[in-house]
């Protein structure tokens, strides 16, 4: 049986597009976890090589600056009034985003390892993936402290008690860059804007986990029960994403991704990152650097929209050769 089609059109409304219905939920249609994507889905085979359009990225982009920008009028975009509504929209599309972001971030590095990518253009697009990663553990938890409590941590309790981040699928083939054990700043030809995006990851992870959880005691830390059975485990934690795994191709993935930078630059306009809720600032070292990465989170989407094409439609272009070795 062919696996059906991810819901992948490009957005193109002035007025939301995404989910059926203001905040709704849309699932992500990812490849298995640490295999590369092929050139074609199930469904495209013996057809013609899907292309990235050439016109789209930059439209993308024009667009979330546009919309951040105030280019598109608000009375085309609802205001969420539920704080459940919002911040559940916004933990689920926010880890979605950067699931995909570390996919694009496996791929970069296996291009680089095969020879098919420079160490120049990898030091360029590891930094925008993980400042784009930094901005979506700021959006996914912009939540007050209450809703995390009361709404976010129970809905992940209910689907396992010790519900985990590790474990993601897609964090894997990514995790020594972040851990930053791999010395990979070191081996680049200018690895600073690297070092300092992980730098600003640390910050923000920090930030984030002393504001949601100030006890510092997580789910998995809190239960009694330890499963060792991984692919389980991976299960749970797509189905708790709205993430489905199948053979889909680059375009698909890139065209899923458009949608949600689209509706997370939509949100952001009418809501601001706080919602219109009371927030808990959280103490600590960090509050210079998350702040900087907050005020540049919708141009970071846009830097996203344009560069991710670029860097797959090359791979795309690539001769038979160059794409396998």
């Amino acid at each position: 049986m062919t696996a059906p089609a991810p819901f992948a059109e490009l957005p193109a409304a002035p007025a939301w597009d995404y989910g059926g219905l203001s905040y709704g939920l849309e699932p992500l249609t990812l490849p298995v976890a640490g295999l590369p994507l092929p050139r074609h889905s199930a469904g495209q085979l013996g057809r013609a090589a899907p292309r990235v359009p050439s016109a789209w990225p930059s439209a993308i982009s024009r667009r979330i600056r546009a919309i951040n920008s105030g280019g598109v009028a608000t009375e085309h975009l609802a205001r969420s009034e539920d704080p459940a509504e919002l911040f559940g929209f916004r933990w689920i599309t926010g880890h979605q985003v950067s699931f995909v972001l570390w996919v694009l971030m496996a791929q970069a590095l296996d291009d680089h390892a095969g020879g098919r990518i420079a160490p120049e253009e990898l030091a360029e697009t590891l930094p925008l993936y993980v400042r784009g990663y930094c901005a979506m553990l700021l959006y996914s938890g912009s939540c007050p402290t209450a809703v995390y409590e009361e709404v976010i941590r129970p809905s992940m309790r209910r689907q396992h008690p010790g519900f985990s981040g590790s474990w993601a699928p897609d964090f894997r083939p990514v995790r020594q860059v972040f851990r930053g054990r791999d010395g990979l700043p070191d081996l680049l030809p200018d690895g600073r804007p690297l070092a300092e995006a992980l730098e600003l990851h640390r910050h923000v992870h920090e930030s984030v986990a002393a504001r949601l959880v100030p006890g510092g005691v997580s789910l998995l830390r809190q239960s009694p029960t330890r499963h060792r059975n991984t692919r389980l485990l991976n299960l749970i934690y797509d189905n708790y994403f709205f993430t489905l795994r199948a053979p889909v191709s680059w375009p698909e993935v890139l065209t899923q991704l458009s949608r949600r930078l689209v509706a997370i630059a939509q949100d952001l306009t009418v809501n601001g990152i706080d919602g219109g809720f009371p927030h808990e600032e959280a103490p600590g070292p960090w509050q210079d650097a998350v702040a900087g990465c907050q005020a540049r989170l919708e141009e970071t989407l846009a830097q996203i929209a344009i560069h991710a094409p670029a860097q797959i439609q090359a791979r795309l272009q690539a001769t038979p050769a160059e794409r396998t070795a």
